[in-house]
């Protein structure tokens, strides 16, 4: 083994990384677990290591799921909503006032956040245009066809989607109501345009059959 060796396009990606988290407190959330709350008066950043957090709203008798965070993802506590771990989940946390020292004292960090913060910006800016101007199936379409893209694996005649999302969670995320998602997945299976395997995944033949019925409005 040499003793000194160039840094690989994963070696710099790993170097980010350790820069990025250097500061953060790993942190084991059990399923279930409200780690923040409107009222919550700790502001704090946190990176998902793995599991999943759910982002939502909460009024009077109704929740709105706003995002669910997987690993790689990062958010911050500072906002008027509820992250909830809904399944055992792992975190990175920092409190906000170290982390924005931290960013202005360590500019390879930047480069790191600029990355991720464009890539929630694009789900968000995706979210509004889904809500103004799609209709339901399509706002359906166009959620599994950006799943099978990000999670799903190519086989020989098709797509395997897992979906381990409950009908009412996607419901939430789209707007609509859970009988409305079970009727379109029932609806599209019969027309072949997916078909279930299971109760966690789904098989897409054509993502773009999916990709067509996900135009907005004309």
């Amino acid at each position: 083994m040499h003793a000194h060796a160039h840094l690989t396009r994963p070696d710099l990606a790993a170097t980010a990384h350790e820069a990025l988290l250097a500061g953060f407190t790993l942190r084991e959330l059990p399923k279930g677990y409200l780690l923040s709350t409107p009222e919550c008066p700790h502001n704090q950043v946190l990176i998902v290591h793995s599991g999943r957090l759910r982002v939502y709203l909460a009024g009077d008798n109704r929740e709105l799921n706003l995002s669910f965070l997987e690993a790689g993802d990062i958010y911050t506590t500072h906002t008027p909503t509820y992250v909830e771990a809904v399944v055992p989940t792992s975190i990175w946390l920092i409190d906000t006032a170290t982390f924005a020292r931290k960013l202005a004292t360590d500019p390879s960090v930047t480069p790191v956040m600029m990355r991720v913060m464009g890539r929630l910006l694009s789900n968000a800016v995706g979210l509004i245009e889904d809500l103004a101007f799609r209709e339901v199936p399509a706002r359906l379409a166009r959620f599994l066809w950006q799943l099978a893209e990000r999670r799903g694996h190519r086989l020989e005649h098709g797509w395997l989607v897992p979906l381990d999302f409950s009908m009412q969670d996607i419901a939430s995320l789209l707007g609509t109501t859970r009988q409305s998602v079970s009727s379109l997945i029932n609806q599209w299976e019969r027309e072949g345009v997916l078909q279930r395997q299971s109760q966690r995944s789904l098989l897409v033949p054509s993502l773009d059959a999916l990709k067509t019925r996900s135009c907005p409005l004309p």
